[in-house]
């Protein structure tokens, strides 16, 4: 998180909060804004909800000794304070929780404050809170703070004025009496000694023992193994068990995940298989099918065996098929050299009527006459053409017809056609008749055919 320009009342006693989401991290930025505790807020706090309180650095003043007297001055740090302005000096707890914290007014409407006779109680943090009016806004409102750290000097103690033969070094110190220096006890060596797995840090006038990682304690008498996975300070996995050992902790990967790095990564295992597929047929033959499915591809690993699986349908009746014919076969000799027929035939067997299927329909044998072109065919006669007109209005005269023999003519050795293709008769009437017959409206007469 990163917070913009830092303006004066954004420090103390402004209090923020930052909640953790489940859910992934967003990557945009959010405002931060002041939050205001409630009671019940404070005392049932959550493990996803972190606190804090923006404040400046201290400004260290002293070393100081009991019983001496210590001046504060705002105004080399502060040096705005108007006419109508108002300081007020806070006395601090040296940590700040988020119960609510009693302060000490020490002072008030002062540019400085000045302790005499200083106690243990009076070191510390000391707070000048700036009071003054904004436009706009009724009332005086915070518009500075200062935070300053009155020091205690813990090197040595003195009894009356500051000598030789007043002062002795404190423990952890040494020196004459009047300046005294921090004593590195783990080089120097200390009254009680570390153990051996724990690592001696030098301080100001002491020193501690630290215990190793993974180990609580006071690393002079113990150091006990802290239960990492019991109070939740691991960094498994969501998908690993968290397992104790001494001065640390493992993490397994539960079932059906595999260890990568530092990551659980889902193993590719098949899916149950799905319900067998409806038969959709009532008789016939059909396959029923069921399928699975092989999870977590981005593993990167493949499941053994088929995706499917295929099964027949059970109690399936044959379906009835309907016979259908077979190709005709090849046209069998004519039965004689001229004029013969022949025969060809064909079978209900492509396929055959089966469980209740209707049999083929038509007949299975065809019978046609033979078309020989060697057999001799006899010459017949033409149909008559019409008598032409007689020639003669008055008198006698000839008139003909004729026919041929085209039906058929004779071929291959057929006999021609019987008698002649040729006739003529007589027309008209005597020359002494005619003046007995009346003229026609035409200049000629038909004749007529005299037997």
């Amino acid at each position: 998180m990163t917070l913009g320009k830092i303006k004066e009342d954004d420090f103390f006693p402004n209090k923020f909060w930052v909640q953790l989401e489940a859910s992934e991290p967003s990557e945009s930025k959010q405002e931060v804004e002041p939050y205001d505790f409630t009671h019940f807020e404070m005392l049932n706090p959550t493990r996803l909800r972190y606190y804090f309180v923006l404040d400046s650095e201290p400004i260290d003043v002293g070393k100081f000794l009991l019983g001496e007297m210590s001046v504060i001055q705002l105004n080399p740090y502060y040096t705005d304070v108007s006419e109508t302005g108002f300081v007020k000096w806070v006395k601090e707890p040296d940590n700040l929780t988020l119960i609510q914290t009693t302060s000490t007014v020490l002072a008030n409407r002062t540019s400085a404050i000045e302790i005499d006779g200083l106690l243990n109680e009076d070191f510390g943090n000391i707070r000048a809170i700036v009071y003054d009016f904004l436009p706009g806004i009724p009332g005086k409102v915070m518009i500075a703070q200062r935070l300053f750290n009155l020091r205690k000097d813990i090197s040595k103690v003195c009894k009356g004025s500051q000598n030789a033969k007043n002062c002795v070094c404190n423990t952890g110190f040494k020196g004459n009496g009047i300046h005294c220096i921090d004593q590195d006890e783990c080089i120097e060596g200390m009254p009680l000694h570390c153990l051996p797995d724990a690592k001696c840090i030098n301080t100001y006038g002491s020193y501690v023992c630290q215990c190793p990682n993974g180990y609580e304690g006071d690393g002079l008498y113990s150091c006990m193994d802290i239960d990492e996975c019991m109070r939740d300070l691991h960094q498994c996995s969501p998908r690993a068990a968290c397992i104790n050992t001494l001065g640390s902790y493992v993490c397994t990967c539960q079932f059906g995940f595999f260890q990568e790095g530092n990551e659980c990564r889902a193993t590719s295992i098949w899916t149950p298989w799905s319900p067998w597929s409806l038969c959709s047929v009532t008789c016939g033959s059909q396959n029923q099918m069921r399928i699975r499915i092989c999870t977590n591809p981005e593993s990167g690993m493949r499941c053994e065996g088929p995706t499917s699986d295929l099964k027949p349908c059970s109690s399936l009746r044959a379906c009835p098929v309907d016979g259908l014919w077979s190709e005709w076969s090849p046209w069998s000799t004519c039965t004689v050299s001229c004029s013969g027929i022949k025969r060809r035939i064909r079978v209900c067997n492509n396929p055959a009527p089966s469980s209740g299927g209707q049999s083929c329909l038509g007949s299975p044998e065809e019978i046609a006459p033979c078309n020989n072109d060697n057999c001799p065919v006899n010459g017949m006669w033409s149909p008559w053409a019409p008598w032409t007109l007689c020639p003669l209005t008055c008198g006698l005269g000839v008139v003909s017809r004729s026919r041929h023999c085209n039906n058929p003519p004779p071929v291959s050795g057929g006999t021609p056609c019987p008698g002649h293709g040729y006739e003529e008769g007589s027309c008209g009437f005597p020359m002494d008749y005619c003046k007995y017959v009346p003229k026609p409206p035409e200049s000629i007469m038909p004749g007529r055919l005299i037997q």
